[in-house]
């Protein structure tokens, strides 16, 4: 037991004999069918650190390997927001999300198999143009703060201290820690912003209340738009297609004084012009559809006085005359670069999910890199790019989060995926799961939980597949987090701010999901179990045996040629006989119910969505 973690018991063995109110929690959190009411929220508090503390000295060295892991993604504030009570919260505790919830979550996670968790923005966040009820969390109030409602009130240890004791009952448990890093983008009232107004972008205020108040993103026509994306498409960054100029003379240089009023940092400029600054869009493709962003603004990361705007051409497709070294703001780039540093050595991290790490300047991007590699060798570094390109691998990313989060629940996409893995080795790790924070949950897409649980499966089991859960996931939540991507305006429209975790506090749908949990549970350690598994490598080929649209599945052929396994997965949604055909190079397939081998066909009864793991000889 660690001293952080002895303090923290210390401190709940004192709570627990005051006067308390009862403290209810989930029945999934202590692994019972129904809520359970502790006495108080030390006493729960405790039980569960003497659980963790219990598994630890019970098993043996955890081997942790990226080609086994099961992470588990999850913003801090929503994962375990809950009401426990009227009384708890007169007790001084939350109800949205803390560190300590989450020490209490860790038995249920260990449970599932989990093994990495990556936390979503932890970083204070801003309080000016918030959207929702408690703000986005990507709008950095300080890259170097945590947020303090992440702390619990009725604790007397720091929010950071909270912070490094669930960090270090993770690792007590042999869990990794991952945090997600923003590191191109700020709040409007960032604490960066007095002592250094250069690093951010400002705009006429008078200016742009003629134009509504809001600032948009630049409008192009049919004929630049294509040009642009034929030069993005080429790696061509020169002269490419600009903003208006009446766009462009929004914006103005950094202001002369800086003061503050209700509206946030107030710029003065040349002649008194009041300067602000303003709120960001999505940069690309540069006519995304996406709203503005109220409490979000994009870093400056260079200082050219012919590109003072936001757009694609300064943002992301840097224009090549702008990144050039005489404009680079190196000290606003050395500030990024320290940011992962930091939290390897002030937290104790394993790794980094890097917030859009491929939009910035490569030249960044690889300090950020190397930076990050020398506080800690071996470093975790996961690359939110929807693209598998080799690029990714060549940076020093481990994974990227790749395709499946939007192909998965299409058969012909899924398909055409496992097509690509069989002829052409994926130049990176993906991430395997159906849904991110960003998208459509997959219970709503795929139907039903149990389609998702069986789906995953089939997913997880790919050569270069990084297991992923987002949270909810395994619960059958249909709430999304973010309506990011792949939402139709209808979508957009109804789920509001005041309905998104990401913005306000929506709790998951702990007492009424967890029907499916045993199957990740029960499937995790079967696979945990099953020899053939423990010998997958990221390049191992496949076979797909995909024959009609009834089915899709593939066989895994292990890197000693001798062993695999068959991935079979129904898509009829009926349950029926199918008759696989094998790869000629199949020779035994392992006895089991309900299937039989007859020459090099496979004969298997699949429930309705089931997604079967056969293990085969070569």
């Amino acid at each position: 037991m660690t001293p952080l973690i002895r303090r923290l018991t210390s401190i709940l063995q004192e709570q627990r004999s005051l006067p308390s109110h009862p403290y209810m929690v989930p029945g999934v959190w202590v692994g019972a069918d129904h809520p359970v009411a502790f006495s108080s929220a030390p006493q729960y508090l405790l039980h569960q650190l003497d659980v963790i503390d219990t598994a630890a000295r019970s098993r043996k060295q955890r081997t942790w390997s990226i080609d086994h892991t099961v992470v588990y993604s999850c913003l801090v504030r929503h994962v375990t927001s809950y009401d426990h009570g009227e009384g708890a919260t007169n007790d001084g505790w939350r109800t949205t999300g803390t560190f300590l919830k989450l020490i209490g979550l860790l038995p249920y996670l260990d449970h599932l198999g989990v093994d990495t968790i990556c936390l979503l923005p932890i970083t204070e966040v801003g309080k000016i143009g918030r959207k929702g009820t408690l703000g986005s969390p990507y709008a950095v109030r300080h890259p170097l703060h945590l947020e303090p409602t992440l702390a619990e009130p009725a604790v007397p240890m720091s929010v950071e201290d909270q912070a490094r004791t669930f960090i270090e009952c993770c690792h007590a448990l042999g869990i990794k820690v991952v945090v997600e890093t923003i590191l191109r983008t700020a709040s409007l009232d960032s604490e960066l912003v007095p002592l250094n107004p250069q690093w951010f972008y400002w705009v006429d205020e008078a200016r742009l209340m003629e134009q509504g108040g809001v600032l948009r993103a630049p409008s192009f026509t049919e004929e630049q738009l294509n040009e642009m994306q034929t030069k993005v498409d080429g790696r061509d960054f020169r002269h490419l297609p600009e903003p208006s100029t009446d766009y462009q003379e929004l914006f103005s240089s950094p202001p002369l004084k800086i003061e503050v009023d209700e509206h946030g940092w107030k710029g003065i400029g040349a002649k008194n012009r009041i300067l602000r600054i303003p709120g960001a869009f999505a940069d690309w493709p540069a006519d995304d559809p996406q709203p503005a962003w109220s409490d979000v603004t994009y870093l400056r990361l260079h200082d050219h006085p012919q590109y003072r705007y936001m757009a694609y051409n300064t943002l992301r497709m840097f224009e090549r005359s702008l990144d050039d070294d005489q404009y680079r703001q190196y000290p606003l780039w050395n500030t990024i670069s320290a940011v992962i540093p930091y939290y390897v050595r002030s937290l104790n991290v394993d790794g980094a999910m890097i917030d859009m790490g491929h939009a910035l300047p490569r030249t960044l991007q690889r300090t950020v890199i190397t930076e990050a590699r020398k506080a800690r060798p071996g470093l975790l570094l996961f690359e939110e790019n929807f693209h598998l390109h080799k690029d990714s691998a060549e940076a020093g990313y481990d994974a990227a989060v790749g395709y499946l989060p939007f192909d998965a629940h299409q058969a012909d996409k899924l398909i055409a995926f496992l097509r690509r893995i069989e002829s052409t080795r994926v130049p990176i790790r993906f991430f395997a799961t159906p849904e991110t924070h960003n998208t459509p949950r997959a219970a709503v897409r795929c139907g039903d939980p149990d389609t998702v649980a069986h789906i995953w499966l089939l997913l997880r089991l790919l050569p270069g597949a990084v297991a992923f859960l987002h949270a909810g996931m395994e619960l059958g939540e249909r709430t999304p987090v973010n309506t990011g991507l792949e939402f139709t305006p209808e979508e957009i429209q109804e789920w509001t701010a005041d309905r998104l975790p990401l913005f306000s506090d929506v709790p998951l749908r702990w007492d009424e999901g967890g029907s499916v949990v045993p199957y990740y549970r029960r499937s995790n350690a079967e696979l945990q179990a099953m020899d053939v598994v423990k010998s997958m490598q990221p390049d191992d080929p496949i076979v797909v045996v995909t024959d009609d649209a009834s089915y899709v599945g593939y066989v895994r052929i292990l890197s000693d040629q001798r062993r695999g396994f068959l991935v079979i997965h129904d898509l009829t949604g009926l349950e029926q006989d199918h008759a696989i055909p094998l790869p000629e190079t199949v020779r035994f397939v392992a006895a089991g119910v309900s299937y039989e081998k007859r020459e090099h066909l496979l004969h298997i009864t699949l429930k309705p969505r089931e997604t079967r793991v056969i293990s085969v000889a070569l």
